[in-house]
């Protein structure tokens, strides 16, 4: 007996057309409910992936507050800069001008007279009439401030220095008032004092042991340049008849200038001014010709002490 023939393609093309349709379906929900899959579960990347974008954008905008920031104060700076430079150019112009004004007061003639014969002794006549004389400079003044060269070109004169100093406290008693001032530069001006206020004090027996002492101190400090013009405007606050100055050299100060101050400033009070040369003076004909002029427009007399 035959067996009959199957036809089983008809089974196996419908079970895959099942198949695929069902495959087709599951894809077509899942593409459908994805949008809603991150309300079905505990997942917080999304909530975390939020907060850190937030975080940025906030960065972001204070970034841009901190560079606006900076552009305003380098906009300041800049600013600050250019009027710092400015005042800076105006300073250098004032300072130029006030140079050059130094420069003309310096070159404004002064009216010299000749130098006297320095080696002819000084005529009798000088100290007739007069209360003493000291060191040949008379006077009847009846106190006095000692202004003392200390630079350090006196450490030759030395001796000589105390010797002239000791010459002036010599005549004096307690009716005479005095002071000493010392001075030098270091490279500033300094001020050595007896007595150590700008005062004058009676020249008692204590008070002259005291100032020769003091006097006698001074040769150990010796040094520095000789602010001439300084010390004789200190010398002018004290409330004395006379100021005697004592010095080897020449000025830091151009001489026309110092004459021409000290005699303005010194035109009301009208105190003596006497000039002493110490040591090789015949050979600075300049150092002559200023405290002689010095001397001479401040109603003084100029001296001079060689060894």
């Amino acid at each position: 007996m035959r067996i009959p023939e199957r036809d089983t393609a008809v089974f196996s093309t419908s079970a895959i057309d099942l198949f695929a349709s069902a495959l087709g379906a599951f894809i077509l929900l899942v593409m459908l409910l994805f949008p809603y899959y991150r309300h079905a579960g505990p997942d917080d990347s999304f909530d975390r992936t939020h907060a850190v974008m937030e975080k940025r954008r906030l960065a972001s905008v204070e970034l841009q507050d901190l560079k606006a920031r900076q552009d305003e104060l380098q906009s300041e700076l800049d600013q600050l800069t250019e009027s710092n430079l400015a005042s800076e150019q105006q300073l250098s112009s004032l300072r130029k001008e006030l140079q050059n004004l130094r420069m003309q007061m310096a070159a404004i003639p002064v009216d010299i007279t000749e130098p006297i014969e320095i080696e002819e002794p000084e005529p009798e006549a000088l100290t007739s009439g007069v209360e003493f004389s000291i060191l040949g400079l008379a006077t009847e003044a009846r106190s006095f401030v000692i202004v003392v060269d200390m630079s350090g070109s006196m450490l030759q004169y030395e001796d000589l220095m105390i010797e002239s100093v000791l010459d002036v406290l010599e005549p004096l008693d307690a009716s005479n008032e005095f002071a000493i001032v010392g001075y030098h530069g270091n490279p500033q001006p300094v001020l050595w004092r007896f007595p150590n206020d700008a005062s004058l004090v009676p020249a008692t027996r204590e008070n002259l042991e005291l100032a020769t002492a003091f006097t006698h101190s001074l040769v150990r400090k010796f040094v520095g340049s000789t602010p001439t013009h300084f010390a004789l405007q200190a010398a002018l606050e004290y409330p004395a008849d006379a100021i005697i100055l004592m010095s080897d050299g020449e000025p830091n100060t151009p001489p026309g200038f110092i004459i021409g101050s000290i005699t303005e400033l010194n035109r009301i009070r009208q105190t003596e001014l006497h000039t002493v040369a110490i040591g090789d003076y015949t050979h600075n004909r300049n150092l002559v010709l200023f405290m002689q002029t010095l001397a001479r427009l401040n109603n003084g007399d100029f001296v001079g002490v060689s060894r």
